[in-house]
């Protein structure tokens, strides 16, 4: 029997001349090509479509119309200037062997072919493509005018076979119905999802078998960011993976299944890369962690090692496809690596070598590589990007904010989707420290990538800062369910608990065998926190000796000085604040030990040891760095201890700094302004300052110490009542601060006055009792616990005066 194709080509055979209506017969037209056919796939010119046995394949536009362009002339070599000319026409394109080679791995992919060992498309190396397989075109049925009702007599043959033929036809079709429910059936099963929502990805190592060192190292970062730009891929952080596999490189694949269970992980991914006869082949697998399975293997083949990261592209968006990513999320976020990263495979192992001391917590080893990255590549916006997050890590924030800033001026050259929120975020928050700006592009890439936990652990962080920790608990639950194991998520789960004054629930954490011996030691400050909030010293000292002897002991001392400036102990404060400001600079972080000597200099200013805080500034101002902030606190110093000139110098100087800051223009810069006017004996100028200060006043960095300024002036002012209101508003806040900040008890004992002047003398004793407690073992020399003793001679001379006038 004659096979499908030909019948559905063969036209009917008429005979020449006159048909039996005395019509002429319709002059043959030259056929129109609608299709091509080849192996088992058919191409349709007329629908655009690629199907392979029936089944419609996607692929994206440009390679649709590279093959159609490679069907036309099956055999011959079609150059890339001709390859170019059907794609883009007389468009000016720059990169069109790598765009090519893009497209050419995107069919292959498709067609299920092997650059390699090639069945359909053939590289001809420098010059072009070739379409090597047999190819049938199938071109459209030459249309007739209509026959007429009655046939000749010659005909009557015919029609008996047409109707013979008809029959077989039928019986053909339901051959090929069920031919193509069983492919159909087969296909959906091949290409079915391999993983669900809920799964989460561990990136294994990516092993280098091509015998040339050059290559060790280079592409793990580059797989990395490929993954990333997945909205449906919930990948766990590299760092997680590294902390518990040292040597990926060397280790073993049940080692690494071992590990991605350990980190619960449903799909582990590895890479490889081998040397072919003629290039490299790229090869990326998927295993199941809980049994080992394979779920499949990608390749792709590189014919230079200037190929071989558009190889990893081509093979990292069929892992993607096959993982269960949607075509349309595949077409909105795959920026290919030498335009999400760097082209330069030298830079890319110097960022990777980066990356992996990052995750090992070796930050100076990190720094170094990074540099490298960008010195290589002055273009690698992400290693600047993440130049910047070490040197905020490292207290060196000048120098983070250069990073940033590069970082940001590169976002829209150089990086993914993803990426390019990164840099945007974190710009906005440490390098302009533009809060608003920062929480709307975090809701952004949370909007963007529902399963990435970066931007949701960073929106916890920034709403617990602005004094909203009610969201932040949320946000921080929100991140461990996506993450369960990784402990910075419980550090911000224990923070949000602070700040709503839950110690309870901070100290279980603490006491947790699974987060307790935890090394971070922002989880080590807050559990000493909680013990402070509970009055347990053993927990407060337990904590101490945790951070003895740790790089980054110095925070733990000053936390430990402010709690001693509480309690009025000013010689043990000044002890531990020179304690802590060693250590800082003993592990190099200057900035660090300026932010240490300014927390000193501003309570004790607030407290009324004037000339040894305007010492303490003047010294800040010769260290050989200027920070917007320090400089603004330095300012604050020198108004509060009189030296009103020199702080509004200073101060114009930090807006300069810092233009777009929040924090510094709204709310530190305010509170200079407010100092200078009650210097100045102008309290009713210094409320009106504050006034631009109430949006980011309850940021927990400022202690509640707008508020108390505002309280101070309107006791300047004479307006005991607004006082007592902003007093008690503070003592309302007080989880929002650290339980030991100084302006907690200070609001106490100025509430307990504003009482007095309001003629409460209950309600003044009950604060100032409350005082009493707290600076029941103050030194005498402590200037608020004289100022207390003043106001209970005050109150008794007060009360006395009241009986004589009865």
């Amino acid at each position: 029997m004659d096979n499908f194709a030909d019948l559905m080509q063969r036209p009917l055979r008429i005979p020449s001349g006159e048909n039996n209506c005395g019509m002429l017969t319709p002059v043959p037209r030259t056929p129109r090509c609608e299709a091509y056919r080849f192996d088992c796939f058919e191409v349709s010119l007329k629908l655009g479509t690629l199907l392979q046995r029936g089944q419609r394949l996607r692929v994206q536009a440009l390679p649709f119309k590279m093959l159609v362009a490679l069907l036309d002339k099956p055999g011959e070599l079609l150059t890339k200037e001709e390859l170019a000319d059907r794609l883009w026409g007389q468009e000016i394109f720059t990169e069109i062997d790598q765009s090519l080679y893009v497209m050419a791995g995107k069919l292959r992919q498709v067609l299920g072919d092997d650059a390699s060992q090639p069945r359909f498309i053939k590289t001809d190396s420098g010059k072009g493509y070739r379409f090597i397989a047999s190819v049938t075109p199938v071109f459209a049925p030459v249309s007739e005018r209509s026959a007429p009702l009655s046939l000749p007599a010659e005909q009557t043959e015919l029609t008996v076979k047409r109707t013979s033929r008809h029959a077989a036809f039928r019986l053909l079709a339901v051959v090929i119905v069920v031919a193509l429910g069983t492919g159909l059936a087969a296909y959906k099963y091949e290409h079915r999802a391999l993983m669900n929502d809920q799964d989460r990805v561990v990136v294994a190592a990516f092993t280098n078998s091509t015998g040339n060192a050059d290559l060790d190292g280079t592409f793990s970062s580059a797989l990395q960011s490929q993954l990333q730009q997945s909205p449906y891929i919930n990948l766990i952080p590299d760092n997680r993976f590294h902390a518990l596999v040292k040597s990926p490189e060397s280790a073993s694949l049940q080692d690494e299944l071992r590990a991605c269970i350990k980190l619960d992980g449903q799909v582990l991914l590895k890479g490889r890369i081998l040397a072919l006869a003629q290039g490299y082949q790229v090869t990326l697998s998927a295993w199941r962690c809980a049994s080992g399975r394979l779920l499949t293997t990608q390749k792709a083949a590189a014919s230079s090692q200037a190929t071989i990261l558009p190889a990893l592209d081509l093979a990292g968006e069929g892992m993607r496809r096959r993982l269960g990513e949607p075509e349309a999320s595949l077409r909105r976020f795959n920026v290919p690596t030498v335009q999400a990263a760097t082209p330069s495979l030298a830079a890319l192992r110097a960022f990777n070598l980066g990356e992996e001391k990052r995750s090992t917590g070796d930050l100076i080893a990190a720094v170094a590589s990074y540099r490298l990255a960008v010195d290589l590549d002055p273009q690698f916006a992400i290693a600047y990007g993440r130049l910047g997050t070490v040197y905020h890590n490292t207290a060196q924030f000048a120098l983070s904010a250069q990073a940033f800033q590069r970082a940001f001026e590169l976002r829209d050259t150089r990086t993914s989707d993803r990426e390019r929120l990164y840099i945007i975020t974190l710009y906005y928050r440490f390098a302009t420290g533009q809060i608003k700006r920062t929480i709307e592009d975090y809701e952004l890439w949370r909007t963007l990538y529902p399963r990435d936990v970066a931007p949701i652990h960073n929106l916890a962080a920034q709403y617990l800062s602005i004094g909203q920790p009610q969201r932040a608990l949320d946000l921080a639950r929100l991140a461990i369910q996506l993450e369960p194991t990784d402990d910075i998520h419980y550090v911000l789960l224990a923070e949000a608990h602070l700040r709503l004054g839950d110690f309870a629930n901070v100290q279980k954490l603490c006491e947790d065998p699974a987060h307790g011996n935890m090394t971070l030691m922002r989880f080590h400050l807050a559990c000493f926190e909680a013990g402070f909030g509970q009055n347990d010293e053993v927990a407060m000292n337990r904590q101490l000796q945790w951070a003895h002897g740790n790089p980054e002991e110095s925070e733990a001392l000053d936390d430990s000085a402010w709690a001693a400036m509480y309690f009025g102990r000013i010689s043990d404060a000044r002890v531990l604040f020179r304690k802590a400001k060693d250590s800082a600079v003993q592990n190099k972080s200057i900035e660090l030990a300026a932010g240490i000597e300014l927390d000193q200099a501003l309570l004790e200013a607030d407290v009324g040891l004037l000339p040894a805080a305007r010492t303490v500034a003047r010294e800040v101002l010769k260290l050989p760095f200027e920070g917007a902030s320090e400089q603004a606190n330095v300012a604050r110093v020198l108004a509060r201890s009189g030296d009103t000139a020199l702080a509004l110098t200073i101060a114009k100087k930090a807006a300069g700094m810092a233009p777009l800051n929040d924090l510094i223009n709204s709310t530190m810069l305010a509170m200079v302004r407010a100092a200078v006017y009650m210097q100045k004996a102008d309290p009713a100028r210094a409320v009106e300052a504050l006034e631009e200060s109430r949006e980011f006043e309850l940021c927990s960095c400022m202690q509640l110490a707008p508020g108390y300024y505002r309280g101070l002036a309107y006791l300047q002012n004479n307006q005991p009542e607004l006082a007592l209101r902003q007093f008690q508003q503070i003592i309302d806040h007080r989880f929002l601060s650290p339980p030991f900040s100084v302006y907690l008890v200070l609001s106490q004992l100025e509430l307990g006055h504003a009482y007095q002047l309001l003629g409460d003398s209950t309600s003044a004793n009950y604060a100032f009792a409350k005082v009493e407690m707290a600076w029941k073992d103050a030194d005498r020399n402590f200037p608020p616990l004289q100022k207390l003793r003043h106001y209970r001679e005050q109150g008794i001379i007060s009360r006395e005066h009241y009986i004589a006038s009865r």
